[in-house]
């Protein structure tokens, strides 16, 4: 897409969808400055895990679903629309910081690729209930050494 078609399509967006965007972009760069520059012993607490049992799946309003659809296409379309790549720790942050904003719950899940021999491949996804906001990935490739749920 050109970027004038980008620009169309940005115009054309809701005023509400046009703010989230903006909000993504700030919260996704804040979040890849901290994962890269600022040391975990100082930040710790956004990704504290604790053993996953048994998670509870509340049953979500349609308004909950629908705001967690929004920011899951928020942070991929910033994700599409910017120089900057963003991995899947920066986007379980920034969707959880947006979703919490919004009275979302959310769950945080860390593991590491069940098949990774020698190095290990360790990743990040975020769900509102059972919908996977973002580290889209089938979930039974990987050992979960963490959940955090936030309410």
């Amino acid at each position: 897409m050109s970027v004038t078609g980008k620009i169309r399509t940005f115009a054309a967006m809701p005023r509400s969808e046009k703010l989230a965007f903006a909000e993504a972009a700030i919260l996704l760069t804040y979040a890849r400055i901290l994962v890269n520059f600022v040391p975990l012993s100082r930040w710790r607490k956004q990704i504290a895990v604790s053993p996953d049992k048994g998670t509870v799946i509340e049953q979500l309003s349609e308004g909950q679903r629908e705001t967690a659809r929004m920011v899951m296409r928020t942070i991929r379309r910033v994700g599409r629309n910017v120089p900057v790549e963003f991995v899947c720790l920066p986007q379980a942050l920034s969707a959880r910081w947006m979703l919490s904003r919004r009275g979302v719950p959310t769950t945080l899940y860390l593991g590491t690729r069940r098949a990774a021999e020698e190095d290990r491949e360790f990743h990040a996804w975020l769900k509102v209930g059972k919908l996977m906001i973002t580290g889209h990935c089938d979930e039974a490739e990987y050992v979960v050494f963490g959940t955090q749920r936030r309410d």
